[in-house]
């Protein structure tokens, strides 16, 4: 399968001004045959805890990616933000398919409480996946990269486990490190979507990174704007698994008792 990677420079709290930006990178990956283009976290206000602002663009968000993806016969995959019942918000993930549906949708398990993300935004509470051609997916959002349990348990039901994210540049050493570790200890791809420029003063360096379930780095973006190319393959975590068969070695029965 043929992922695009949409690393863009997100205009802080500007949706008017991020939707054609997307708009033309829709449109380039289909040109390229991507079957999924992957925006990064919050995708087109940038990350922003001014949830009265960001939950009335989510209302226009979700029925403009799904048109654009029936439009464009293309899996989109995408963030944004949704009113909460206890009067917080949700930030959402989600992949529109090319027939309209969302096929996934994810909330942000690990709010940033370091940020005081927490007092804005209430914690997810599933694990969610979807299948996209022979491909197993998996989703959680950037501050999740912290927690590799769930990337474990998720693991086992995936070929691929994305990671969009609005990481800033200052901790950029944790994200390649961490991005590559979870590859690793689950023998899975991971892509890392990220954004680039500044926003609200928060600097954003990229790397975005395509990471083969080997550890090796397939594809990376570096520092610019634009739509990034890499195709995977199911057959490639399967036969990573069997030849180094480290997963029959876990003790999850043991795990729980420490945890």
């Amino acid at each position: 399968m043929r992922i695009a990677i949409a690393q863009t420079e997100i205009v802080y709290e500007q949706y008017q001004k991020n939707k054609p930006i997307a708009d033309a990178l829709i449109g380039m990956a289909q040109a390229m045959d991507a079957r999924l283009l992957l925006f990064p976290e919050m995708s087109f206000t940038g990350f922003t805890m001014h949830t009265n602002y960001s939950i009335p663009v989510g209302l226009d968000t979700v029925p403009w990616i799904q048109q654009a993806a029936a439009d464009h016969h293309l899996y989109i995959g995408f963030g944004w933000v949704r009113a909460a019942a206890n009067g917080k918000a949700e930030n959402h993930y989600s992949i529109a398919a090319p027939d309209g549906n969302l096929v996934l949708d994810t909330i942000k398990l690990h709010p940033f409480s370091y940020a005081k993300e927490d007092q804005y935004f209430e914690k997810g509470n599933t694990l969610a996946t979807c299948q996209i051609d022979d491909i197993r997916i998996g989703c959680f959002i950037c501050y999740d990269l912290r927690f590799p349990e769930i990337f474990s348990a998720v693991s086992k039901e995936t070929d691929c486990i994305l990671l969009p994210a609005n990481w800033p540049e200052r901790r950029r050493l944790h994200w390649r490190s961490l991005l590559t570790a979870r590859a690793i200890e689950n023998q899975v791809y991971l892509a890392g979507i990220n954004c680039v420029g500044i926003q609200d003063g928060q600097r954003y360096s990229g790397d975005s990174r395509l990471i083969a379930p080997n550890g090796e780095v397939l594809l990376d973006c570096r520092n610019a704007a634009g739509c990034f190319l890499c195709d995977i393959s199911a057959k490639t975590v399967t036969e990573t698994r069997c030849s180094f068969p480290v997963k029959q070695d876990r003790r999850p029965d043991f795990y729980r008792t420490i945890l």
